[in-house]
């Protein structure tokens, strides 16, 4: 489980801060916000609260700059231990969207990551494989990912002294999302060259190397995944899918025929209202994405489907990253006066994008169900609150009711709101200026203000703007009196109908 390490011990508050949090969570309380000044060693007294609770930690940061330092400093104190980077994993992301005002439809582009990609899978390997796990992650992860479940059940174990067949092993990478290498071999590929099979993993800088004798696998070899420079040998490995929203396509007609139903309800929608252009170009558009799906496994815009591919009924919750943690985990939000205003806007503006798409004939009503997780469900999911004001949800439900009235079912308030709560997790807002929202929300505040060296902020003084320059003037003096040496930057100011101006005139 977790081991902190490191050549220094809680100093200054960080000794009463730590103490008074364990023993917050010891009574039963599962909220409180740490109001640490800047400096104070919050991170390091973080630290030492995963080390004593030992549950798997999520740390929420504003930026992605922010997580990777702190992804490095969790990893400095838990060199042992599992520490994951999870962000959004495009370099450059233009969303689908119409602009109304200008008429104009703007496709969507992305140029993902690898090496970040990489990261995000291997955080959901290791929280499907292991207990000791810290995953430093920005707002992104309110973003849906495919099914814990699927992910977990489509993992390949391949372990010495046993047999394959590779049809069926060829077969199962395939289905897990690998390629086979075409110029040269990358993250989520594979290559088959007689009796020896190189996987390059999707969660690790390795490639493994295996060798059959027939079908019998008796080596298995990890070699770096640059250099090809040989690592060492294993008796065993797990290879993760290469994709985070693996799909159970094994009913791909039934979806198809809902995709498909939707699509007959919504050009009927139009044809009535006259609007024949619409009807065709949703008409086209879906018919193609069907098309291709159905030949292929995959379409640019596959996510807009998202509902139907993940089983869900129109107004559910997403599958998120937060559904891959047990129930009793610990969740930090890291300066959450910044953190928590982007959680609660960030599926607002999602939603606004969508149905633009979706009012102005590009896209189908279920695309908006391709959609973070809102700020409602979060506070619901992570026990914030006990469930959702199904007032302020009654017209939505009664329009996707409307909307997806060709499903023929009726959508239960108690079925909308269902999900899987996070009872037993704990939540600490860390920040140094934490808004009411948090601070109305905790059982406690308790405060880490002297910082571990014992050096205070120095006393400063602020003045009315008022014109008159007599303080200003006598705090200079006070100055010189102390520190004799800064007059020789004064050297250039000359006083002038008593008020002092840097510079001074030319003469």
């Amino acid at each position: 489980m977790f081991k902190l390490q490191s050549t220094y011990q809680p100093a200054g508050d960080q000794i009463r801060a730590i103490d008074e949090i364990q023993k917050i969570f010891a009574k039963g309380k599962n909220k409180v916000t740490l109001l640490g000044a800047t400096g104070t060693g919050k991170t390091f007294t973080m630290a030492n609260i995963i080390q004593h609770l030992q549950k798997p930690t999520l740390i929420i940061s504003h930026n992605k700059t922010l997580a990777a330092q702190l992804a490095t400093e969790f990893k400095y104190f838990f060199p042992d231990n599992a520490v994951h980077y999870f962000v959004s994993y495009f370099d450059y992301y233009q969303p689908e969207s119409y602009l109304p005002a200008q008429g104009l439809y703007i496709e969507k582009e992305a140029t993902v990551n690898q090496e970040i990609e990489m990261y995000r899978l291997a955080t959901m390997a290791s929280l499907l494989s292991r207990k000791d796990v810290i995953v430093v992650a920005s707002v992104s992860s309110l973003y849906g990912l495919g099914q814990k479940r699927f992910f977990e059940e489509n993992c390949l174990i391949l372990e010495t002294g046993k047999e394959y067949d590779f049809k069926l092993l060829k077969r199962q990478l395939l289905h897990m999302q690998y390629k086979p290498v075409q110029s040269k071999i990358e993250h989520g590929m594979f290559d088959m060259h007689g009796e020896t099979v190189d996987i390059f993993s999707s969660t690790e800088k390795f490639l493994y190397r295996l060798h059959f004798n027939e079908e019998k696998l008796e080596l298995i070899e990890l070699r770096d995944s640059m250099s090809y420079e040989f690592r060492g040998k294993v008796n065993k490995v797990t290879v993760w899918p290469a994709t985070q929203f693996l799909q159970d396509v094994t009913d791909l007609e039934f979806i198809l025929a809902q995709m498909d139903a939707e699509k007959e309800e919504r050009v009927k929608e139009f044809e009535k209202a006259g609007m024949l252009v619409e009807a065709e170009r949703i008409k086209k558009r879906v018919e193609y994405d069907i098309r291709m799906i159905r030949e292929t496994w995959f379409v640019n815009g596959i996510e807009n489907y998202s509902l139907y591919f993940d089983r869900r009924l129109p107004g559910q919750p997403p599958n998120t990253i937060f559904d891959y943690f047990p129930d009793d985990f610990l969740l930090i939000i890291d300066e959450s006066h910044m953190t928590l205003p982007q959680l609660q806007a960030m599926p607002s503006g999602d939603k606004s994008r969508k149905m633009n798409l979706v009012k102005y004939w590009f896209r189908l009503p279920s695309a908006i169900d391709h959609r973070p997780l809102n700020f409602q469900e979060l506070e619901t999911k992570l026990g914030w609150k006990d469930e959702l004001k199904i007032e302020n949800w009654k017209l939505e439900i009664a329009e996707l009711w409307e909307t997806y009235k060709h499903l023929q079912k009726k959508i239960w308030l108690e079925t909308w709101i269902k999900m899987k709560q996070h009872v037993d997790a704990k939540t600490i807002f860390l920040s140094a200026t934490p808004a009411e929202y948090e601070l109305k929300l905790s059982d406690k505040i308790v405060e880490q203000i002297i910082r571990p060296t014992g050096l205070l902020d120095p006393i400063t003084y602020v003045y009315p703007k008022s014109g008159e320059y007599d303080p200003l003037m006598k705090s200079l003096e006070t100055l010189i009196a102390k520190k004799p040496h800064l007059k020789e930057f004064l050297e250039w100011y000359s006083l002038k109908d008593g008020v002092e101006e840097i510079f001074g005139n030319e003469e």
